[in-house]
């Protein structure tokens, strides 16, 4: 069986972070959490992860100015945005950039699974 795509969760809310990452786990993906957009960037496998799930608020860097950062650096990371703040302004910005979903929080497991096999091809 081949591996699955790994899945990375940038959130700043460490205990929205360890719901997701237990999530994302069950569903068989590797993931691994980081607290912020720099933290992410600043590991040597960023380049790598098979789907990005972030926050559209985060300290520092957002989740969509993460976003836009990988695009324009030439980076093609699958992306999955979440927030407690939607507004149709910037679900529009995420879903023309490429996002895969811009969810709302408390996340619903199923649409982020959905939106998971559709950013990774699962």
């Amino acid at each position: 069986m081949a591996s699955r795509a790994s899945v990375a969760i940038v959130e700043d809310d460490g205990s929205v972070r360890a719901a997701l990452i237990s999530l994302v786990g069950a569903f068989g993906f590797p993931v691994r959490g980081f607290p912020d957009a720099e933290s992410f960037l600043a590991d040597a496998a960023a380049g790598q992860v098979g789907c990005l799930v972030a926050d559209v608020r985060l300290p520092g860097l957002s989740g969509l100015a993460l976003q836009h950062l990988l695009c324009s650096s030439g980076i093609t990371v699958p992306t999955i945005l979440i927030t407690a703040y939607p507004d149709e302004a910037s679900r529009g910005v995420a879903l023309r950039a490429g996002a895969f979903g811009y969810l709302v929080k408390p996340v619903s497991p199923e649409a982020l699974l959905a939106c998971l096999h559709a950013a990774l091809g699962a």
